[in-house]
Order: structure tokens, then C-alpha cells, then sequence
């Protein structure tokens, strides 16, 4: 747009500069590739950025094993309205800093994850598969022989015990 141009609109009122093709391109890619993240993904949430002198408003999403993309947003508006779709939990990066998985990520530290077929059955939950009856209860503890006194059994004395 040349200066003649803006001129002529500046008279007619048109004081608003028309919207940059290039710039709503590269939105429009960078709200699918966040999309897409979210999408391929477990346990994803959202970090806004403020805008700095050198950067503009970002939005950096992180993975549950700590991988992470961070891509530009309009404002704070547009990056809480793509978490709302998405169902993505937004923090505010000034408040709250960044997540440790990141850098472990980063380090290349990945997280030891407990499958559910290594626990244990829980406690009360019937076995998936029965072979047949339940075992028998456990038999209860029988004292030992040496506790004549607690349980107040007197030996008799036999043929075989030699007179005292």
C-alpha cells in the first residue's frame, strides 16, 4: 500500500490498515498445529506467555511425558478460547512457571510410567478367572507346647514316666 493510498482512505475515514494475509495465514497454522498436539496427546496443558519486547503472546502446550510445543497466539483470548474447546487446563506461565517434566524431557529423562497389569488385584475384587471352589480358609493358630500354663493343661503322669 503506497502512501497515496493511504492517504485517499485516511480522507474517506478509512483509518484502519487492511489485515496482513500473511499474518492470518500463519494463525491459522499455528492454531492447527496446537490442535493437532492437543489432539495426538495425553495429558496436555496450556502455558500462556505474556508478549515481550522480543516475542509475542505464546502458547506453549505440554505433553504428560514432558514434550512440548510452543507456537503464537493474537492474545490471551484466543489461547483461552482453544483451551475451552479443546478441554485443556490454561496457566498463566508468570504465576505458575514451568512444568519439571519439560526439562527432563529436554535432558532426555522420561518419566517410569506403572502399567495396571503390574499391580496387584485390588483388595475385594473377584478374580477375573476361577479355576474352581475358593481355597479353604487358613487353620487357626494352635499354641505351642510349651504354654502348659497359659492354657491350663496338667500333664497326667503315664506308665512310662520312672517314679520320683
Amino acid at each position: 500500500m503506497r502512501f497515496t493510498d493511504r492517504l485517499r482512505a485516511w480522507f474517506k475515514g478509512e483509518t484502519k490498515q487492511p489485515s496482513d494475509p500473511t499474518t492470518d495465514r500463519a494463525s491459522r497454522t499455528g492454531t492447527r498445529e496446537l490442535e493437532e498436539f492437543i489432539r495426538t496427546r495425553a495429558g496436555v496443558e496450556a502455558y500462556l506467555e505474556p508478549k515481550t519486547a522480543i516475542y509475542s503472546t505464546t502458547l506453549l502446550l505440554v505433553a504428560d511425558d514432558g514434550e512440548y510445543l510452543r507456537r503464537p497466539v493474537k492474545d490471551r483470548n484466543q489461547g483461552a478460547a482453544l483451551c475451552a474447546r479443546t478441554n485443556v487446563p490454561l496457566y498463566d506461565a508468570r504465576r505458575v512457571g514451568y512444568p519439571r517434566r519439560m526439562k527432563d524431557y529436554d535432558r532426555g529423562v522420561r518419566p517410569q510410567r506403572v502399567n495396571l497389569d503390574d499391580l496387584p488385584p485390588w483388595p475385594g475384587d473377584e478374580p477375573a478367572q476361577s479355576d474352581g471352589p475358593p481355597p479353604p480358609p487358613p487353620p487357626p493358630d494352635e499354641p505351642d507346647a510349651g504354654d502348659d500354663a497359659v492354657t491350663g493343661d496338667d500333664e497326667v503322669a503315664g506308665d512310662d514316666d520312672p517314679p520320683r
